[in-house]
């Protein structure tokens, strides 16, 4: 199937590591041009180079998201040294390790504000667009409770109905937002790849709630976020894939 993203103009906040660095690597397969951002100025280096390497274009750049006016910034050059933005994709979370009011503020500032305010950022390049849509990066943990309370789920949640209020609001416009919750993702380096070496009866525990039998891997995830990002889902918007190979245990209407 063609997905119709030769060209496309992507834009991909935390593009080094684990989904985010899958999804650029699918992005510039299909033909399109990436920018990614993030923190470490070695991971972004290293990037870089090895995504070009492919024979596509990848740019990035150093930059903390929760710095909301470097943000914007970011989102304005991007948008005119490729000329415009198809696809805006906030990948970048503050994680669900941490507990208390550190971890609220850190999830609101990151995980939600970052994707807000990048989104409002994009808008008017993705409204210019033929193709325009918004991919927000989100979690199994925000549809159904999962270990103990925490702010990372809460704040995703709210994500997810934000999502599908600009859907609504943005489809006039000719742009479309959909939402991934991907369930327990294994890469090395990765959150669960250190549960693994630390607590290594937890990861079994998990391992075995998930009926397909392992741990998504980060291109599966991508590859969703590529096809919802795609002129091929031309008609979906407000929709919220979960990818966690059957281990939620809601009935999805």
């Amino acid at each position: 199937m063609d997905l119709g993203l030769d060209g496309a103009r992507v834009l991909v906040t935390g593009g080094t590591r684990g989904i985010g660095r899958a999804i650029c690597e699918a992005f510039l397969a299909e033909g399109a041009a990436v920018a990614f951002c993030a923190r470490r100025e070695d991971e972004v280096g290293e990037t870089q180079q090895t995504l070009t390497k492919t024979g596509g274009r990848a740019v990035g750049r150093v930059l903390d998201v929760a710095d909301h006016a470097a943000l914007a910034q970011w989102v304005g050059e991007m948008a005119e040294e490729l000329g415009g933005i198809d696809v805006f994709i906030p990948n970048v979370s503050a994680g669900a390790s941490a507990q208390g009011v550190e971890a609220w503020r850190a999830n609101f500032e990151v995980d939600v504000l970052h994707s807000v305010l990048g989104c409002e950022a994009a808008l008017s390049h993705l409204a210019a667009s033929e193709q325009g849509a918004i991919v927000l990066v989100n979690t199994i943990a925000a549809v159904e409770s999962l270990f103990a309370p925490h702010s990372y789920g809460a704040l995703k949640a709210a994500l997810i109905s934000w999502g599908k209020q600009m859907a609504v609001a943005l489809g006039p416009h000719g742009v479309r937002v959909n939402m991934v919750s991907p369930g327990p993702v294994h890469f090395p380096g990765g959150d669960w790849d250190r549960v693994r070496g630390q607590d290594p009866a937890l990861y079994r525990s998990v391992e075995q709630r998930i009926p397909m039998g392992r741990f998504i891997r980060p291109e599966e995830v991508a590859r969703a976020v590529v096809y919802l990002a795609s002129p091929a889902a031309a008609m979906v918007t407000g929709t919220n894939l979960v990818i966690d190979g059957g281990m939620t245990r809601r009935v999805q209407f």
